[in-house]
């Protein structure tokens, strides 16, 4: 059968990846599907505050062979919408008829000196160099600083896994005796996730004997301190960030109206108005969920984005009406350790499950929900991809504990 043209998706992450196998699914043999990226690997990015970083990627090349997506090596440097190409670090360039940009996102880095010195978990490499510190300073036999900068969602879920970590390196001593610190310059703690969990978080906090420093104003970082405005600094064994998120560099390349994270804002189809042939999806679209609310930089609304720009991608290629984009169902599980975990519903975030029941339905989720069924068939991997299965998620998730 004679191929009615190329789409290509940038990105191998949640969205990249689902978007690549819903484009094949609607198309079949109808259009070619390439998926590019720097590797072949979905890296498990909601578990990267734990233990064993290095096991938590999957090879998708045998995954893409099953469904017959091409993959490409290479990282994406450029783009000419008008020509239909994308310039690859290296040089070379492929073309499109249709492209799905899924870039993903990157930690923001505070704009102080020193801030390229701190770990992070915001990619597979960074979190395995963390692990690999935290390992030196569990067998070093002192008692240690850690300080975690960000009381967001990671780094909540980040300090409130260290003493296991520290545990599961040899350090006992260094596990339950260890100065744990979170900072953050806001006065309150996960202040995105507003009041409904914050005192559920902040009992977990306690019982972990974190210290919290909120308020803070941090005017330089180093390897062994952190210091603040007051003139005060904090001397340390390693410092990670967990400083929030930004649309990956390559969404600058295209045009059009962007958000304060540098996500393109996109038509409910997830179509770049301002590049008909482009179709964004992931971290770095900025998306009405079809309530009035805008889709979140996170594997929960990835993985639905990525299905939706696929299949579009696709219907757009072959002459067929685009699917408008709806992701109405919303909770937030949040990992809180040794307490288990606290899961809400809703925009508002109503506490629904906490302690022990919460952390049986994170663990599913972060064990089997978000991994594509890896040694499943042709057929269960593009079933996966239906724009209806975050239905089916959702009521898994409710089943979970």
């Amino acid at each position: 059968m004679t191929s009615n043209g190329k789409i290509l998706v940038i990105g191998s992450g949640f969205a990249g990846f689902w978007a690549a196998l819903a484009a094949k699914r609607f198309a079949g043999d109808r259009v070619d599907v390439t998926l590019l990226s720097p590797e072949p690997v979905l890296q498990i990015r909601p578990r990267l505050y734990e233990a064993r970083p290095e096991t938590l990627g999957v090879d998708l090349l045998p995954l893409l062979a099953k469904v017959a997506v091409d993959f490409a090596r290479g990282e994406a440097a450029g783009l000419d919408p008008e020509a239909k190409t994308v310039r690859l670090a290296h040089g070379a360039q492929l073309s499109y008829d249709r492209l799905i940009v899924a870039t993903g996102s990157r930690m923001r880095r505070p704009p102080v000196p020193g801030a390229e010195t701190s770990y992070s978990v915001d990619t597979q490499a960074e979190a395995i160099a963390f692990d690999t510190r935290l390992a030196e300073i569990a067998l070093k036999g002192t008692v240690p600083t850690i300080a975690v900068v960000g009381a967001g969602f990671t780094g909540i879920e980040l300090v409130l896994e260290l003493r296991d970590r520290l545990l599961f390196h040899g350090g006992t001593e260094a596990a339950e005796r260890a100065r744990i610190v979170l900072i953050d310059r806001a006065d309150v703690v996960g202040p995105e996730l507003g009041p409904g969990p914050r005192p559920v978080i902040e009992e977990a906090l306690g019982e972990a004997r974190v210290e919290l420093r909120l308020g803070a104003q941090i005017s330089e970082l180093s390897a062994n301190r952190v210091s603040f405005a007051d003139g005060s600094s904090l001397a340390v064994d390693a410092v990670a960030l967990a400083t929030g998120m930004a649309a990956a560099p390559f969404a600058a390349q295209l045009p059009g109206e962007r958000d304060h994270l540098g996500r393109i804002l996109v038509a409910a189809s997830l179509r770049a108005p301002e590049a008909p042939e482009i179709f964004v999806a992931g971290d770095a679209a900025a998306a009405d969920t079809g309530d009035g609310h805008r889709a979140l930089q996170s594997c929960q609304h990835a993985g639905q984005l990525g299905r939706v720009a696929g299949e579009n991608a696709a219907r757009d290629l072959l002459g067929e009406a685009c699917l408008p984009y709806k992701q109405l169902r919303y909770l937030t599980c949040l990992d809180l350790g040794r307490s288990g975990a606290v899961v809400t519903q809703g925009w508002d975030r109503r506490i629904d499950k906490t302690g022990a029941e919460a952390k049986a339905m994170k663990r599913f989720i972060n064990t089997q929900l978000i991994y594509p069924p890896i040694d499943g068939s042709a057929e269960t991997l593009l079933d996966g991809s239906s724009t209806d299965t975050m239905d089916r998620a959702g009521r898994l998730k409710e089943q979970a504990a």
